[in-house]
């Protein structure tokens, strides 16, 4: 077998030498002897055959289109199966980094589309609260804006409406009262209210 090594160099070095002078048929012989292992090979690191596909005769494109200045000092098969490897490891980098991408992309866009839904939750919320504090009676929803919107304590809206705390307290409760009723779909916003006002 040691006896055919050399014969196998000499016949590589012409083939590259008849490339590199642009030999079409040069070309060939080498896509013809090689295409098939390196498809395996890639196809074997991948798992997925159009992939390696792509990744082999865009191996032997490149090939061509640097002949003239392609420099190989070692063995033509090495030279290919390392070119294959490398190109076999930064499709699967790039891959990882589309999959990233998308998965942060797939995050962004759910994160964007909860707190777009929020929002308009939110205002849905807002339009139903002033829609119930509208029908309140005048003095019941001036208190109850005065905490909710001006944050004043029952102390300051006593002090500022000349009534009891306890008048104060009276009232707030009574606004909830109503509030419980008209907003029954929004629980959470009821017990916020207790929290803030109580």
């Amino acid at each position: 077998m040691a006896m055919h090594k050399p014969h196998v160099v000499s016949e590589e070095k012409a083939l590259l030498h008849a490339l590199q002078q642009g030999d079409t048929l040069a070309f060939q012989r080498i896509y013809t002897q090689y295409y098939s292992l390196l498809y395996l090979h890639a196809y074997n690191k991948l798992g997925d055959g159009n992939a390696a596909q792509d990744i082999v005769h865009d191996l032997f494109a490149n090939i061509w289109q640097r002949r003239e200045s392609l420099t190989i000092t070692g063995k033509l098969s090495s030279y290919l199966y390392a070119s294959i490897r490398n190109r076999v490891l930064d499709y699967i980098s790039k891959e990882q980094s589309k999959a990233s991408y998308l998965d942060s992309l797939t995050q962004q866009m759910e994160s964007q589309y909860e707190a777009t839904d929020y929002r308009v939750r939110e205002k849905m919320l807002e339009e139903q609260i002033e829609n119930a504090l509208v029908k309140l009676p005048p003095r019941i929803r001036e208190i109850f804006e005065l905490s909710r919107k001006q944050y004043l304590s029952h102390k300051e809206i006593s002090q500022k409406l000349n009534l009891s705390e306890q008048s104060v307290r009276s009232y707030i409760k009574d606004a909830l009262r109503v509030l419980r009723v008209k907003l029954n779909a929004f629980p959470w916003i009821l017990f916020s209210f207790c929290v803030n006002f109580f």
